[in-house]
């Protein structure tokens, strides 16, 4: 879940959480999201939990830590 470039009218963000992969064990992963700006912080977390569950992966919201990065995804 990486972007290169937020769209205008979008905004990024950074994440990482401990999830639990079956078969595996825990496992640490981490990404940046672009979403609209329109989204509040509790519907970009439920975004990226339900990616991480379409991987595989057993998640809790609460787990979840954001961080908002106007630079995410771009070449310095």
């Amino acid at each position: 879940m990486t972007s290169a470039n937020a769209a205008p009218g979008s905004i990024e963000y950074t994440w990482h959480v401990y999830v639990s992969v079956p078969g595996e064990g825990r496992a640490f992963a981490h990404g940046t999201v672009t979403v609209p700006v329109s989204f509040c912080w509790d519907r970009v977390t439920r975004e990226v939990a339900a990616w991480l569950r379409s991987q595989g992966s057993t998640v809790q919201l609460a787990d979840i830590h954001l961080i908002l990065a106007p630079n995410a995804g771009k070449a310095v």
